[in-house]
């Protein structure tokens, strides 16, 4: 088997990934994601990789020499994810890398990053759906984690509040706001 250098990546970070043109797609799971074979590798193999920046990923499987590089990341209520392998493309954007980095950010392996807040989370959190929505441009940064956590996720002012060493009348404030953008966008 041959040794991987990660040493010296061939390419450059991208700095905010939102401004790709198009950006990377949001992640959906095939009906039989659990019995394919990008699930079976990624529970079973190794990922020597690593983060690049707060979107992405270097993903090297143990059972590989290639390295693959991942967008893994929050976007509104949902993940977006893309990576350079011909599986990602064949398989409708599900391959054994975008399943590696679900399946160890699921068993709090790795930390993903929200793009909008800048929030990490160690799991899934509990207001993310993959079909979700991801043009929250209305709303700042606060007001988005403050409507994720307490209007989707069901977290209370207050218990939000404690959490980000906010005052509980800020977060009423920031939900607020963010419900009244929100509700005249529609």
């Amino acid at each position: 088997m041959s040794t991987l250098s990660l040493r010296s990546p061939s390419w450059q970070p991208i700095d905010d990934v939102a401004d790709q043109i198009g950006g990377p797609p949001t992640l959906s799971l095939p009906e039989d994601w659990t019995l394919s074979t990008a699930w079976k590798r990624a529970q079973e193999e190794a990922d020597a990789g690593g983060p690049i920046n707060d979107a992405e990923r270097l993903v090297v499987l143990s059972d590989g020499d290639d390295l693959h590089r991942v967008t893994f990341a929050i976007e509104g209520e949902t993940v977006v994810a893309e990576c350079d392998c011909a599986g990602y493309q064949y398989h409708d954007g599900w391959c054994a890398h975008v399943a590696s980095l679900w399946w160890r950010w699921s068993i709090g392996e790795i930390v993903v990053s929200h793009l909008d807040t800048g929030r990490e989370y160690e799991q899934p959190p509990t207001w993310l759906e993959l079909d979700g929505r991801t043009d929250y441009d209305a709303l700042t940064a606060a007001e988005l984690d403050a409507y994720l956590a307490c209007e989707r996720a069901g977290t209370g002012v207050r218990a939000f509040a404690r959490a980000t060493g906010r005052s509980p009348g800020t977060v009423g404030n920031l939900l607020r706001r963010a419900r009244e953008k929100l509700e005249d966008e529609r």
